[in-house]
This record gives structure tokens, C-alpha cells and sequence, in this order.
């Protein structure tokens, strides 16, 4: 009887012992994935590059490049939305230099994985010189936030072109020059996702 009992409250205690260790056993498994899953990074480009409209009038369109926004996809909890800041690589690019389909990288390197809702490229300074008078001019910049909804695949690449335009429009005084946003080119891993305006 005694040897009975005993191999019944040692089955006992084996069976508490797997339960324990499976729960435990899960657990970790759960906080591994769901760390591997915050930790997935992927590869972000940003470009910048004119639409010939009235950037042809200027020698030089020279940007200082504050900083790059993005704004993580909050889902259901749209009052959480923030901006994450990443730095530029290039604080300072000349806009006549990049039209066309030449384009000047301002940012390349690795982010979280997710996806996101908008970008913002904050423009700290605008210095214009004009061919005609060679004096410099003022151009107003109404660069802002975009709402844009994009995705940086872990492992994956993807590359935001956006394309900025001055345009002239000193024949409705007193308006003048001013920057501002055309549209923009989205790939995911090499293929084209987004166009806007698309041709």
C-alpha cells in the first residue's frame, strides 16, 4: 500500500513538474517571437529630386534639411499616432542639381519592420539665386506633413522618391516662388507600389 502511494504522489509531482515546465516552456516562446517580431528591421531610402516647372529661373535652390518624419500606423489607437525622427544623411542639397530622374539620397539605413501612415521632411532654410539677376530670391515653403500609408518589410527594402516643385506665381501678387510637394514614388523590394500623379 505504502509503495502505492508513493508512486501515486511521485506521479503526481512528475505531472506538476511538466505543467510547470510547459507553461514556462510556452512563455518563453511567446516572449522570443514577439521580441523577434519588435527587433525585425528592414532597409529605408528616401530620395528627393525637382518637377521642371520654374526651377529652371534659379542657379542654385540650396535646402537645409531640418529632419525626416515617419509615422508609425497606430491602427485602433489613432490618438497614439507619433512621429518617429530620422536623421538625414545629407543636411544640405542644391535642387537644380537633381531633376530629371536624378534624384539626391537624404536618407538610407535600417528601421524597425511595420508599417506606416505619413511622412514629413522638415525644411529648416531656403537660399534661391536667380539666373536673370544672379540676386538671391525668396521662395516660401509649404513642404508639409503627407499621409501616405507605406510599409518596411523585415528583411525587405523600400524606397520613398518624393517629388518637390517650385513654381512661380508672381503674376497673382503678392505671391512669389514658392517649394512645395508634387507627389511622390513608392517601391517595395525594387517594385513599383505607389505613383502619384501616377502617368
Amino acid at each position: 500500500m505504502a509503495a502505492q502511494e508513493w508512486l501515486v504522489t511521485k506521479s503526481m509531482k512528475l505531472s506538476k513538474f511538466l505543467a510547470i515546465f510547459l507553461l514556462t516552456s510556452q512563455l518563453w516562446l511567446n516572449t522570443t517571437v514577439a521580441l523577434g517580431a519588435q527587433s525585425a528591421r528592414g532597409m529605408l531610402e528616401i530620395q528627393l529630386k525637382d518637377h521642371r516647372e520654374a526651377i529652371d529661373d534659379f542657379t542654385q535652390v540650396k535646402l537645409l534639411i531640418d529632419k525626416i518624419l515617419v509615422s508609425p500606423t497606430s491602427g485602433l489607437k489613432f490618438w497614439q499616432t507619433e512621429w518617429q525622427e530620422i536623421p538625414p544623411l545629407a543636411d544640405a542639397i542644391d535642387l537644380t542639381q537633381f531633376t530629371g530622374k536624378k534624384a539626391a539620397r537624404i536618407f538610407r539605413g535600417e528601421v524597425g519592420a511595420g508599417t506606416f501612415d505619413a511622412f514629413n521632411i522638415k525644411i529648416k532654410t531656403i537660399t534661391a539665386v536667380l539666373k536673370k539677376t544672379r540676386r538671391s530670391a525668396s521662395i516660401k515653403n509649404t513642404v508639409g506633413p503627407v499621409k501616405l500609408a507605406f510599409e518596411v518589410p523585415a528583411r525587405g527594402e523600400t524606397l520613398l522618391v518624393i517629388d518637390l516643385v517650385v513654381t512661380d506665381f508672381s503674376d497673382h501678387p503678392p505671391q512669389g516662388y514658392e517649394l512645395g510637394i508634387r507627389g511622390y514614388e513608392l517601391y517595395t523590394n525594387g517594385k513599383l507600389v505607389g505613383k502619384i500623379p501616377p502617368e
